[in-house]
């Protein structure tokens, strides 16, 4: 099976596992602008009034015209919706910047309520609270554009810890441009890169193993596979790899299996801020290092990624009832387990 899996990561197989999410733009309704006051325009004083004679009608015309024409503007409400030609106005929010804003703002309730439809009814909650004022049109029933299984909210927190890390990475690189960082061997920068990523899961590491669950679920997959290749893909990208044969392909194979490996070790670490998952983390990039260009590695490239991949099956799944005792009339085999450290 290792064999066959290996094979996946071909040219034409990573590329498939190259999609990539598109990013989603925060934008902001444009503010309304104040309404001129076209009595101010008017302010005369009594003494140039009595020197000054009375204004014709043309002049007076002029001027209560060019008063009144930016009130009867600003009096008039801003459209929400899309004009006859179709197009969408400036301030109208769109509803994928809308589901954006929801679920950003649900992922202050996931250590309460989990990945549930609870915490992104809270997130469209604090939407409706925020925009009280900007006539936008929400209510309680936003939550509904989402699906019950909490997905989408996963899949957002996954992509916004991706993008968190390329700004760090990218900050840390031009840092080393300007000779006021310097640059980090590659195993310390990949070990450094995958501990910042994994950092971002403490504050909902009780709920993860659920996370990961639904993320094998069949339907989630192409999206799962997605942003983990996007994700190894930027780690070597600001690591200075530079290969353009086969080795480009096993080194983000064995990268993405180190990330899952040392992810399941991450949910069952009690020891003090994870050092024991940062040892295991430590000793995997050592051990990619010192790997050879050879058959070996290729199986060692397919065997790691369908390790982290199934690993949180089998941990989500651990939590349920044990299955019937095996039946020992036939052989047994036994499956070797590493060593975590």
């Amino acid at each position: 099976m290792a064999a066959a899996v290996s094979c996946v990561f071909g040219r034409a197989g990573w590329r498939l596992l190259q999609l990539r999410c598109l990013p989603v733009s925060r934008c902001r309704p444009a503010p309304v602008p104040r309404a001129f006051h076209a009595s101010a325009l008017q302010l005369r004083s009594s003494d140039e009034q009595k020197q000054q004679p009375p204004p014709s009608f043309s002049q007076q015309h002029s001027e209560s015209q060019g008063a009144e024409e930016p009130h009867s503007q600003s009096s008039r409400s801003p459209p929400r919706y899309t004009d006859q030609g179709g197009e969408e106005e400036e301030d109208h929010e769109s509803e994928e910047q809308l589901q954006h804003r929801i679920l950003t703002a649900a992922l202050e309730f996931v250590p309460a309520h989990g990945w549930t439809a609870e915490a992104i009814a809270e997130g469209a909650q604090v939407c409706i609270s925020e925009d009280l004022t900007k006539s936008l049109g929400l209510s309680s029933a936003a939550a509904s554009m989402f699906g019950s299984d909490g997905s989408e909210l996963i899949l957002h927190f996954v992509t916004q810890c991706n993008a968190q890390l390329s700004r760090v990475l990218e900050e840390e690189q031009k840092l080393v441009q300007l000779g006021q960082a310097e640059k980090r061997k590659t195993d310390q920068f990949l070990r450094d890169a995958v501990e910042t990523r994994l950092r971002m899961l403490i504050p909902y590491i009780e709920h993860w193993p659920r996370a990961l669950g639904i993320l094998l679920l069949p339907q989630n997959i192409p999206p799962s596979l997605s942003l983990l290749t996007s994700m190894v893909d930027d780690m070597w990208h600001y690591a200075g790899d530079q290969s353009t044969d086969f080795n480009w392909y096993t080194r983000r194979a064995v990268l993405a299996g180190i990330y899952n490996t040392t992810e399941l070790v991450m949910m069952q670490d009690s020891s003090p801020d994870f050092e024991d998952t940062w040892r295991f983390l430590e000793n995997r990039i050592s051990d990619a290092m010192n790997m050879g260009h050879t058959a070996k590695q290729v199986k060692s490239t397919g065997e790691a990624l369908v390790q982290g991949l199934m690993g949180a099956a089998v941990t989500v799944s651990a939590t349920q009832p044990s299955p019937p005792p095996p039946d020992h009339s036939g052989p047994v085999v036994l499956m070797p387990v590493s060593n975590p450290t």
